[in-house]
Formats: structure tokens, sequence, C-alpha cells
């Protein structure tokens, strides 16, 4: 009898917690949107600032200027490592802020490491994963959550 109510009430409680978990996931996806969301507006009230600034000074700033050339040659030097199929030779780049949780801020960070297409990021393998975390803060979070492997190779 005691064996029969400690599985009713494990059955129970593990019923309660994957309710709970659902609950806290859903949550925690409203508010990483929610996060998202205001961090896109933040950047691109931002660019906005930045853009009446140099209109009003007509003056670009040099630091920003180093850093786009900077790029650049990141990009540069990215591509010529990165495996080239007949896919990514054709065109340059995709659109990878169309993916949910992934904006346009994020993009360019993944673009300096030399993630341009969809194809690159569905290939991504765990040590490349853990890399990008390294040197992107968040991404390993926000490439399972938002599913980004298979998001990326629905759209290759």
């Amino acid at each position: 009898m005691f064996k029969k109510i400690k599985k009713t009430i494990q059955k129970d409680l593990h019923k309660r917690y994957e309710q709970l978990e659902e609950k806290f996931l859903a949550f925690e996806r409203r508010l990483y949107s929610h996060l998202e969301e205001r961090l896109e507006r933040l950047e691109n009230q931002f660019d906005q600032i930045n853009e009446i600034l140099v209109q009003q000074t007509g003056k670009t700033n040099n630091s920003n200027t180093e850093a786009i050339e900077e790029e650049d040659l990141v990009e540069e030097k990215a591509e010529k490592t990165a495996p080239k199929s007949k896919k990514t030779s054709k065109k340059k780049a995709d659109a990878l802020a169309d993916l949910p949780g992934l904006g346009a801020s994020f993009e360019k960070k993944l673009k300096a490491e030399g993630i341009k297409t969809f194809e690159h990021l569905a290939a991504l393998h765990a040590s490349d994963i853990e890399a990008l975390n390294n040197k992107i803060p968040g991404f390993k979070i926000r490439y399972e959550r938002y599913e980004w492997r298979a998001r990326a190779s629905e759209k290759i």
C-alpha cells in the first residue's frame, strides 16, 4: 500500500515539476524576447543619435572608422579561412537577423567571427559553439533556446 501511495505521490510531483518547468520556460522566452526588443530599440536609438551627431558636426569619429576598417579585415580573413561551398560562393551573406533571438548587433558579432550564412550557422559543432560562446557571451544559450541550427537548416 505504501508503495502505491509513494508512486502516486512521485507521479504527482513529477507532473507538477513539468508544469512549473513549462511555465518557467514560457516566462523565460517572454522575458528574453522583451529584453531583446528593448536592446534592439536602444541600439536603433544609439544609431540615430550617432547619425544626428555626424550630420551636425559634419565629421565622422576616427575611432569608429578604424573599427569598421578592422571589422572589414576580420571579415576578409574569416572568408579566406571559412569552408567554401557552391551555395556560399554565389551569395555574399544571409540575413541572419531574420532568425528569432538574433538581432542586428548580434549578427554583426557573428559576422565578425566569420559566421555569415545560414549554412555556417547550421554547420557549427559543439567545440565551435563553445569557442563562440567564449568570444560572444550568451551565444550558446541563444543558439540552443532559439534552435538556430534547425531554423538555419530550413533556410539553406
